[in-house]
């Protein structure tokens, strides 16, 4: 097996096992992206049709903390995306700063690449999927965070139907939550709190929390509240149905990812059989492939393996991704 073929069957294997983690890490359950989009373009229409002070707010606040040249690269609009995608992963790391490190460190791991290498493609392509890693991350560890808000929320409203019950008025409910509550959810009630105390109204104080948090259950309890708020009518019992329903959909969330285990393992096998056995038979036999190295189209060969070998993975990710 000559350099170029080595390369490329770990490249493979790594780029597969990748891939396969993504199907592990990734939540089989909850809300989905066209949904996602749903939310985001009605929260936006929502907070555009208020005062735009109301947005501005929390930009300001975190924009006058930093230097003139830092102010003027967060507020660029990417980087005010990304802020709030640190903020849903529980990362207090300013954006400017988490690109500049990511670009430190992806540039770095080029040069590596090219040293091991010598092999200018390679690091070409090391250079993107370095910088690319990170965002994946932040993205697994926002996609938690929304399974545990959605988890925590059922209790969270029984909380608040046990305070409005008691005699305490709904904005004292938000900051019993927050105070009691662990993170996230405790984290999220509290700037709502924060924030309608700051004067903002209930509804865009809401509309924010869902842009942090987008998630379904989030907003069937906001909009039932809103709702309530406009038209009257029972406040705790309203809460306490509400936590019934998303009791139900958590355990219907949790049997469906039970049931999927066996997919997902099936999913693993099946894309890596195929490294596995190439391996065993280049130890047992090395020659056992040296038709295919010599022959002029065998390299070809070796990149439309790995082309439907990516393809296949993407395929049984979205058998096994299961909304709920």
């Amino acid at each position: 097996m000559n350099e170029t073929v080595l390369l490329l069957f770990l490249g493979s294997v790594f780029l597969t096992v990748f891939l396969l983690s993504q199907v592990l890490i990734l939540p089989t359950f909850g809300t989905d992206g066209a949904n996602r989009k749903k939310l985001k373009t009605r929260f936006d229409k929502l907070l555009s049709t208020k005062d735009s002070t109301y947005h501005q707010l929390i930009k300001k606040k975190y924009l006058d903390q930093l230097s003139p040249l830092a102010r003027w690269i967060e507020s660029l609009a990417p980087m005010m995306d990304l802020k709030a995608l640190l903020e849903s992963a529980g990362r207090d790391t300013p954006a400017y700063r988490f690109v500049l490190i990511n670009s430190v460190i992806s540039f770095v791991m080029a040069f590596a690449v090219l040293h091991y290498t010598h092999d200018i493609g390679f690091a070409v392509a090391a250079l993107p999927i370095a910088f690319y890693l990170p965002f994946l991350w932040l993205k697994k560890k926002r996609n938690k965070n929304l399974e545990i808000f959605e988890e925590q929320l059922p209790e969270a409203l029984e909380m608040m139907a046990r305070s409005l019950r008691t005699g305490y008025p709904f904005i004292e409910c938000l900051k019993i939550v927050a105070e009691e509550m662990p993170y996230p959810i405790g984290k999220e009630f509290g700037l709502v709190f924060d924030e309608v105390n700051y004067g903002r109204d209930l509804e865009v104080a809401f509309a924010l929390m869902m842009e942090r948090m987008p998630c379904l259950s989030l907003s069937a309890m906001a909009t039932s509240v809103l709702i309530q708020k406009e038209t009257g009518g029972n406040m705790a019992e309203i809460l306490l149905k509400i936590s019934q329903v998303m009791r139900s959909r958590v355990k219907l969330k949790r049997r469906v990812k039970t049931l999927s285990a066996e997919g997902i393992f099936a999913a693993w096998v099946l894309c890596l059989t195929p490294f596995f056995m190439f391996a065993m038979l280049t130890l047992i036999n090395p020659d056992h492939f040296k038709a295919l190295y010599e022959h002029p189209n065998g390299m070809m060969l070796f990149y439309v393996i790995a082309f439907l070998e990516v393809l296949a993975i993407f395929w049984m990710r979205k058998i096994v991704n299961i909304d709920a």
